[in-house]
């Protein structure tokens, strides 16, 4: 049988491993995390029951009137971390596990580089433009970028393999293969990157970018070269589920 700590023992367990993984984020996760152990850290894990949960969840809805879109993120980031438990073989039951994260109905639109804002980009950072370039013309999490290699090219198409690496996990989100075609665009950027095109952590990139992003005036996130890359196809009049399969989204 697998320990079953109390929540808050675990938590600030999970949270110390947290740090090392994504140390840029780890206030926002222990901020995510702050009122469900208020709640229930002195509590054995195995005693909290998913009714529990429930009654926790409309507290921060109703008494607490909390976003819908705040509520589910901190739901889902502590069913995460329960999860991990379990997969870690530290835990034998996730508490969270049948509970469902309330997502928002708010509609938000999704913001795009235009071509200006671009080569913004490019000019605010000579030695990065290549790697912005390669992910605005192929759509990649930077999940997906970190670690990959030249070889990844076969054919003029960037192939992104589901086989899980050492931890257990694949390169793409869905885990499933998905074709990339490179573009003249991307074929240069290529050219110009290392092999391996990135080696840093992830939380790096999302900062150089940030970085970059203000330098050029233009603002923004890293993924909103994602975005850049599907509304541009989306534009040109590529078939939705066309667009779907390049950027691996499970619906179109």
């Amino acid at each position: 049988m697998a320990r079953l700590p109390k929540v808050r023992d675990y938590l600030d367990w999970y949270l110390d491993w947290y740090e090392s993984e994504h140390p840029t984020t780890i206030a926002k996760a222990r901020g995510e995390m702050k009122r469900f152990i208020q709640r229930f850290g002195h509590r054995p894990i195995d005693t909290i029951r998913p009714v529990e949960v429930e009654q926790y969840k409309r507290g921060r809805l109703l008494d607490d009137k909390a976003a819908k879109e705040t509520v589910g993120k901190e739901i889902r980031v502590l069913k995460t971390a329960f999860q991990r438990g379990v997969e870690w073989k530290e835990l034998d039951v996730n508490p969270l596990e049948s509970v469902k994260a309330p997502r928002g109905v708010r509609s938000v639109v999704v913001k795009f580089y235009d071509r200006q804002a671009m080569r913004k980009l490019y000019k605010a950072n000579r030695a990065r433009a290549p790697l912005w370039l390669f992910l605005a013309h192929t759509g990649l999490r930077r999940g997906e970028v970190i670690g990959l290699e030249k070889a990844s090219v076969v054919g003029g198409r960037l192939l992104l393999e589901s086989d899980p690496d050492e931890t257990g996990a694949g390169r793409t989100k869905s885990g499933k293969w998905r074709e990339v075609p490179l573009n003249r665009y991307a074929r240069w950027a290529l050219r110009h990157l290392p092999d391996p095109l990135v080696t840093v952590h992830k939380d790096t990139v999302s900062d150089w970018f940030a970085k970059d992003a203000a330098a050029a005036e233009i603002g923004g996130h890293l993924h909103r070269l994602r975005h850049t890359f599907c509304a541009h196809m989306v534009i040109a009049g590529v078939p939705l589920c066309r667009v779907q399969l390049l950027a691996g989204h499970a619906d179109y």
